[in-house]
């Protein structure tokens, strides 16, 4: 093990309850191995769901896929950021990679997918994602949470579409 993996392990440990140690461990780390892809993705985070600085989180998140395009956590965190983002381009590119990564969790890359699509308003495509995430699912509770992630969409898209109707039948 080298000296920035156990800086790793140590500043994900401290990370987000103790900053000081957490900083201080990130920073040693990253001064031991620059092109470390786990210091690099905790930093991406800090940067953007703490000091909200996008541009630097991406550019972290950019560096941690080319040093080690194998580090699977990358891909997680780097898919959240451009949900919350909505870089939607961004995502669907991430979710192709992801997906052909040797272990990575496909049922919670496509559920991220899922998302996607539902933030933009194709509710057919984020139930077919969740299909497809009940494919990989490995136990019953996850089973269980993709259906019913799937009836919340359809349900939604119902209430979507009985709120365009009245509106239509008044403008013609």
């Amino acid at each position: 093990m080298r000296a920035a993996d156990k800086y790793y392990l140590k500043a994900r440990d401290y990370y987000p309850y103790d900053y000081d140690e957490a900083l201080e461990a990130l920073e040693y780390g990253l001064s031991c191995d620059d092109e470390h892809a786990g210091l690099l993705v905790l930093k991406a985070r800090i940067y953007y769901t703490d000091l909200k600085r996008f541009d630097a989180a991406k550019e972290c998140f950019e560096l941690a896929l080319y040093y080690d395009a194998a580090f699977i956590d990358t891909y997680y965190a780097y898919l959240d950021f451009a949900l919350t983002t909505e870089d939607y381009q961004l995502m669907a590119k991430l979710v192709a990679k992801a997906m052909k990564q040797k272990g990575i969790d496909k049922a919670a890359v496509l559920y991220k997918e899922a998302l996607m699509h539902e933030m933009c308003g194709n509710y057919d495509s984020a139930v077919k994602s969740l299909a497809n995430a009940r494919m990989y699912c490995t136990s019953g509770k996850s089973l269980t949470f993709y259906e019913e992630e799937a009836e919340r969409v359809q349900e939604k898209e119902r209430t979507m579409r009985a709120r365009q109707l009245p509106i239509n039948i008044i403008l013609k």
